[in-house]
């Protein structure tokens, strides 16, 4: 996949026959506010991508989204939501002060879809809104069992997006398995900085929607989602950048305080 076509893709349009960002497919609805991490990143009052909260002025969440969601007033980062139309007390709305891709994400995108959002102000935490740690992973084993939220859509012939915030489960496959012929034929190549994730029967993926939304294995925050095509084909699974020990450092560098002059 290259850098236009994931542009595209967080932009909402489909390349045939691909499609790429979050959907929640073959998911269920969550408990309201029992992922108190989640947070939606909006363009004119519209979700474009998720994102989990790591530290109380920032989120973590795909680079590739920086195409619809730009600094600006435009944009704008909700907490603490369950449905995205409703009025709940429990939400906050954030501006954005910064956006920081990982530096290599515009050479290679496939490998450092990544990216920090530092909201205008700290969030208030409560039981609704928390943090979410990234737990470094360099590998993750076929078979794993992760789980995948979001606000994207439930049918991949409707790409509207779900109201309320929904999640699945989806199988770790093995890089081999994923770069072979039959899977996606190393378009994109699945680097080690990456992971694929599905179901056998195609039932259960994430797709266009809930790009940067968190991918949690074993109840650590290991990934991030990235992209993918043709939405719930059992061959073209959910593309997950693993948020390795690089990107870890990255992180916590950019979040460190400047020295005191």
């Amino acid at each position: 996949m290259t850098a236009l076509s994931l542009l595209l893709l967080a932009a909402g349009a489909c390349l045939t026959p691909a499609c790429s960002g979050g959907e929640v497919i073959g998911g269920r609805e969550v408990a309201p506010h029992s992922r108190p991490f989640m947070a939606s990143l909006q363009y004119h009052g519209e979700h474009v991508c998720g994102g989990a909260l790591i530290h109380p002025q920032w989120v973590l969440t795909a680079a590739h989204c920086h195409h619809r969601f730009a600094r600006g007033q435009s944009s704008h980062v909700v907490l603490g939501a369950h449905s995205l139309s409703k009025d709940e007390a429990s939400k906050q709305t954030f501006g954005v002060a910064k956006l920081i891709p990982f530096s290599r994400f515009t050479s290679d995108p496939e490998s450092h879809d990544i990216m920090l959002v530092k909201l205008h102000a700290p969030a208030k935490l409560s039981k609704n809104v928390q943090l979410l740690q990234p737990r470094p992973r360099d590998n993750l084993r076929a078979g794993t069992k992760c789980r995948v939220a979001g606000w994207g859509a439930t049918d991949p012939e409707d790409l509207s997006p779900s109201d309320t915030l929904r999640e699945v489960t989806v199988t770790v496959i093995s890089r081999k398995l994923c770069n072979s012929p039959s899977y996606y034929n190393h378009q994109p190549v699945i680097t080690k900085g990456l992971v694929c994730a599905g179901d056998a029967k195609g039932q259960k993926d994430s797709c266009q929607g809930d790009s940067g939304g968190p991918l949690v294995c074993g109840g650590a925050f290991s990934g991030l989602v990235s992209g993918g095509r043709k939405c719930g084909d059992a061959r073209k699974p959910g593309v997950y950048t693993l948020i390795t020990r690089k990107f870890q450092a990255w992180i916590q560098s950019r979040l460190r305080p400047p020295p005191a002059e």
